[in-house]
């Protein structure tokens, strides 16, 4: 998949017609799978265009990067990649974007050779949010997904984040596209809380671990105390040896096995240990 920064400066030029994606995309939940199948049924009638999508570094509110993000860019990319999209374009939202008027940004989509666009039906562009999916009509084939909803209420990144506060595990990878995940670069299976990433409560959770392509299976403590320090620990069932010093690990979150409340809690425990052996006896198949 082929990554571009998308700003008004660089010129961006693309032979074949896009359909693209648009949405700030904070997180990637089933409620955007509905654009995913829009924007593939549309690569079936139109072969001759590229799959892509726009993506947000960072996510904000009211013109404004909150301090801190559900989800970081890399994992989303990877999602992205995996459902066969051929361009994924990343916005910083930084001064220059946010007061581009939408008539600039219609102005840029079709530089871009964009034909087709699928985005959600609430979606807004340009400062002050002046544009809107009547104003993308003019200028566009426009495809609107329709909303998914759980208990009556519209499926949202600010739902996703919800639960990560909560640590629910289970409810948030319902709800995931892919399972819940951050990047983190381990050494002696150590490593700190990723920056600026909402933080999970404090426990022990049931980890899948990618290194180098390779999956493995584990626990993760996500410490009592954080103090922007490396003392978040990998237990890995598989794996006795992490090679490199500093290696980048993909951990993918399947369900707590405990919460930590206190100090006396904040360890792993041989029962941990023996009790992530048998929920992997049985979830591994």
């Amino acid at each position: 998949m082929e990554l571009y920064n998308l700003t008004f400066n660089n010129k961006i030029q693309n032979d074949q017609p896009l359909i693209l994606c648009l949405g700030s995309f904070e997180t990637l939940h089933i409620g955007h799978l509905e654009l995913i199948k829009n924007a593939k049924s549309l690569k079936i009638l139109h072969p001759e265009c590229i799959l892509a999508f726009s993506i947000f570094k960072n996510p904000h509110k009211n013109g404004n990067v909150k301090p801190e993000k559900a989800f970081q860019l890399k994992p989303r990319l990877y999602t992205l990649a995996n459902y066969g999209f051929n361009q994924t374009y990343i916005i910083d939202f930084n001064e220059d974007f946010r007061y581009k008027t939408a008539k600039e940004f219609i102005e840029l989509l079709k530089k871009m050779n964009v034909k087709h666009i699928v985005c959600g039906q609430d979606y807004t562009f340009g400062f002050n949010k002046s544009g809107n999916i009547n104003l993308l009509k003019k200028y566009f084939d426009v495809s609107i997904a329709s909303e998914r909803k759980i208990n009556s209420q519209k499926i949202s990144s600010g739902i996703i984040r919800d639960l990560i506060k909560e640590s629910n595990i289970e409810m948030l990878n319902t709800l995931l596209i892919d399972k819940y995940a951050f990047i983190v670069n381990v050494e002696k299976f150590h490593f700190q809380y990723p920056e600026n990433l909402i933080r999970l409560h404090a426990g022990i959770y049931y980890v899948n671990v990618v290194i180098e392509n390779i999956e493995y299976h584990g626990i993760c403590l996500i410490n009592f105390n954080q103090n922007n320090e490396m003392n978040n620990k990998l237990i890995l069932l598989d794996l006795d040896l992490v090679w490199s010093k500093h290696q980048e690990v993909y951990i993918e979150f399947i369900d707590k096995l405990r919460l930590i409340k206190n100090q006396a809690e904040n360890e792993i425990f041989d029962d941990d240990i023996a009790i992530a052996k048998a929920f992997f006896s049985i979830n591994i198949k």
